[in-house]
């Protein structure tokens, strides 16, 4: 038996070791929450160097395996146009050259997908020993997958490390979001506002601004006189670099007063105004733009007369209503247009526009009817409308 003291001993440790073990479970936890904040930081950090994606999404793989000490990794993202996961990056590169591999992978993944949790598999095949799956959600939508294949030195992922890896998580789908609406947001009008719109547009980035919306705009149509016969009389190679500098300076003229370049369809320029960002005084910027456009291209005809162009005057349209505004196309091409009666009154508009004109419609006149001076012309009449249309047009705005 033990002896009196070796029991008074015994609870001499008792005493001791009990209230190392809860320090213990603390200081465990301390530093486990401590290497939870360090990872997100460090990330947070990736995402702030404003890396080209497919580098982020790299350089924050690097950081997932360099932190949860697995051997390989892999970020999957959701295509909405294709319906599904595609690797978008994987360290290794060759990760996945095993086919049976992949399978398990994509069976796996699927999985968590299906559960919207983390999945974790401990002696999954030969090549595969260990691997966790965590779906990456944002506002009940699916962005991808994050995945880590072979603990470092041990048989399992640890209840550590799946903690490591939802943390992580939570970074990565938010910085996945958001570089993709920045990326959705420059590849659908990168090339249709001004520079400077751009920035505000990406400093508050709303995606809803692609969505369909209804509202009041004005948009602007203009369009070369005679272009047909101006083809036939010009060499080709001449009136590529004439109709090049004609839609450049259509373009600078739309920009700079904040309005949106909607498209060119040959010689034809739409523009929008109070789309993406509502204006009030989206009617009075469309008519100084088309003002601002007859004028740059007035003095820029001479010079290319002199070069061979015969005399070639632009017609403007402007009309003002409630249009849908938008991204609009399919998964091949998008582009961020309207659709409504006031686009096509602007086109009709345009097309009975002589040269060096700007006709605007009804209701773009009842907005700025106190700044501009323009004279009515009446009984125009136009395809799809029953009776005749009265335009305005206008010779200068009154500053």
């Amino acid at each position: 038996t033990f002896s009196a003291d070796e029991l008074h001993l015994l609870r001499a440790a008792e005493d001791q070791i009990d209230s190392a073990v809860i320090q213990g479970y603390a200081r465990h936890k301390h530093l486990q929450f401590t290497r939870e904040l360090d990872t997100i930081y460090r990330i947070d950090r990736i995402r702030d160097q404003d890396l080209p994606f497919s580098d982020m999404l790299n350089a924050v793989l690097r950081e997932v395996l360099s932190t949860i000490e697995a051997e390989m990794g892999f970020v999957m993202l959701y295509n909405r146009a294709g319906k599904q996961l595609e690797l978008r990056a994987s360290t290794p590169t060759d990760l996945f050259q095993n086919s049976a591999d992949y399978a398990l992978v994509d069976q796996l993944v699927q999985e968590s997908l299906d559960k919207g949790t983390l999945i974790h598999r401990d002696q999954v095949g030969s090549g595969i020993h260990s691997l966790m799956c965590l779906p990456l959600i944002l506002n009940d939508q699916v962005i991808g997958v994050l995945g880590t294949i072979n603990r470092v030195g041990m048989r399992a992922f640890t209840p550590a490390d799946r903690r490591l890896l939802v943390a992580i998580g939570s970074q990565v789908d938010t910085a996945i979001f958001e570089r993709r609406e920045k990326l959705q947001l420059r590849r659908v009008l990168g090339r249709s506002v001004d520079p400077r719109v751009m920035e505000r547009l990406l400093a508050n980035p709303d995606v809803d601004i692609l969505k369909g919306e209804r509202t009041e705009l004005s948009v602007l149509y203009a369009d070369i006189r005679g272009s047909t016969s101006l083809a036939e009389e010009t060499e080709p190679e001449l009136l590529v670099e004439y109709i090049n500098d004609y839609l450049a300076q259509m373009t600078e003229a739309i920009l700079s007063h904040e309005g949106t370049l909607d498209k060119f369809v040959g010689d034809e320029v739409m523009a929008l105004f109070g789309a993406p960002f509502p204006q009030a005084d989206h009617a009075l910027r469309s008519v100084r733009v088309g003002l601002a456009m007859q004028a740059v291209h007035q003095a820029a005809m001479p010079q290319w007369r002199a070069r061979g162009v015969k005399a070639a005057h632009i017609g403007i349209g402007i009309a003002t209503g409630e249009l849908i505004v938008g991204e609009m196309g399919c998964a091949y091409r998008t582009d961020y247009t309207v659709i409504g009666r006031a686009a096509n009154l602007g086109a009709r508009i345009c097309s009975v526009a002589a040269g060096g004109q700007v006709l605007i419609s009804q209701r773009t006149y009842d907005l700025v009817k106190e700044r501009v001076k323009a004279t009515a012309v009446p009984n125009q009449n136009f395809k799809g409308v029953d009776k005749g249309v009265t335009v305005y047009h206008v010779t200068a705005v009154i500053d």
